[in-house]
């Protein structure tokens, strides 16, 4: 049998220790049986995936609130389907989150409440395992943060401002403004921007560390409110739409783990961050933009504005960057939800090896994906245009993640090895799992994280 011992921080006014024993049953759910003779909890479930390690780390957590020590005691049956330091990285992970609760106040920065656990061992190998796992989660809540604040706290401006307060170490910041943009010829962006009031920004941040060969450029899609523009949305669930800015918050705490984990690769994360909203001065539809790229592109419904978001930052990632790899990810189509539920995001790219390897990294960190096809001449003819050289959609919904990805891909070069993640389903309503309990998931930045990871490994 296994044991690892986790302590709570050493300011803690208890004192009991709680055992946990970990054993194969016929349960399909990570549920705590109480009424053991042996141990205070026993979980029993008939396999066991890294999202049910994680979602043990939390339950134990807040099940035993008074426990100085849990005390997690795993079969010699259920041992072996991971490696030590894979369990003691994920039950870490799932302990560190049960302290959060997201807590309004009038102010952007970024202050999420993180467990505080020790593991009790003098083996460097679990250590360094139960270290990740908290970076991991507190990068998880800077995510889950970001989409948990509201639209008149976070829009483009503060979110900038949000992220420099975390002073991130090793990660220089800078960003470009709406004078900047439209100077450089950002029409896509700069055409969704102008329907607000607020200034839009395009924040980079840049992990440079001396000893990288590769360089990945990470591209976040950060609509901090989208009503829909002139092209509106219905009232039913506009609320939520404050996380369409889901795919900048995972490439935020993405780049957190990235520094603190040190890794040694190049990283770009790059936020297009503006609003959508319907003014006198918002782009409509029949409109025909200019993009970064010089391509022209006929809008075709505003509420279709994140795909010309990103098609904007893709170009200039690669202009400015020119890195090995470039991945896109956003709160994209609804789409890609009503396809495949909240069990993954859809992956599509131009490489068959990258969009694997991407795959490999969601299962290793329960951030899954699932592979949706692109490119295809349906696709392609969904953005044929009278008027300009492209347009953005179609007025039909058929394949729209799809036909979204196909546009994107426009904006990308043959030879740039790419993936673009639309993770919309992802953001919220994932209280299938223990460690979400409520509002938003921070999705998308253990994903990131894993992915960069596997890219080093290769």
């Amino acid at each position: 049998m296994q044991q690892f011992d986790f302590v709570r921080g050493d300011d803690t006014i208890y004192t009991a220790t709680k055992t946990i024993f970990l054993t194969k049953g016929s349960s399909p759910k990570i549920e705590m049986e109480r009424d053991s003779l042996d141990y205070d909890g026993e979980i029993s479930p008939h396999v066991y995936t890294v999202a049910d390690i994680q979602d043990i780390g939390y339950l134990i957590a807040t099940t035993f609130k008074t426990a100085s020590t849990l005390s997690v005691m795993i079969d010699d049956h259920v041992a072996p389907c991971f490696e030590r330091d894979v369990w003691v990285k994920w039950l870490s992970f799932g302990l560190a989150l049960s302290a959060y609760r997201y807590q309004h106040t009038t102010s952007a920065q970024l202050q999420p409440d993180v467990a505080t656990f020790r593991l009790a061992t003098g083996c460097k190998t679990l250590m360094a395992a139960f270290d990740e796992g908290q970076t991991l989660a507190r990068s998880q809540l800077i995510a889950r943060e970001l989409m948990n604040k509201p639209g008149n706290i976070l829009y483009p401006a503060t979110f900038v401002d949000a992220v420099e307060g975390l002073a991130l170490q090793g990660v220089s910041l800078s960003y470009l403004g709406d004078e900047e943009m439209l100077a450089q010829g950002f029409g896509g962006l700069m055409g969704i921007a102008q329907g607000s009031d607020r200034e839009a920004r395009l924040l980079c941040l840049d992990y440079h560390p001396a000893d990288a060969q590769t360089t990945i450029a990470l591209v976040g899609k950060g609509v901090t409110f989208d009503s829909g523009g002139i092209s509106i949305k219905q009232p039913r669930y506009m609320s939520t739409m404050k996380v369409d800015m889901g795919g900048a918050a995972s490439v935020v705490g993405a780049l957190h783990a990235i520094a603190s984990l040190k890794l040694p690769v190049r990283v770009i994360g790059l936020c297009g961050l503006v609003e959508n909203m319907p003014s006198g001065n918002a782009v409509k539809p029949g409109d025909v933009v200019t993009m970064l790229s010089k391509t022209s592109v006929e809008i075709i419904t505003t509420d279709a504005e994140g795909r010309m978001v990103l098609a904007d930052v893709l170009h200039y990632a690669q202009q400015m960057y020119q890195p090995d790899y470039l991945v896109d990810i956003a709160t994209l189509t609804g789409s890609t939800g009503i396809a495949l539920g909240k069990a993954y995001a859809s992956l599509m790219g131009n490489d068959d090896t990258f969009m694997h390897l991407a795959q490999q990294a969601g299962n290793a960190c329960a951030e899954a994906v699932w592979p949706m096809p692109s490119n295809h001449a349906m696709f392609q003819s969904a953005l044929k245009s009278d008027f300009a050289d492209l347009r953005h959609g179609s007025e039909e919904p058929d394949g729209s993640p799809c036909v979204a990805a196909t546009f994107l891909q426009h904006f990308v070069t043959p030879e740039q090895k790419w993936i673009h993640i639309d993770s919309a389903a992802m953001s919220l309503g994932m209280n299938h799992r223990h460690i979400h309990p409520n509002a938003a998931s921070g999705y998308g930045a253990l994903l990131l994280t894993h992915i960069c990871q596997q890219i080093i490994a290769q």
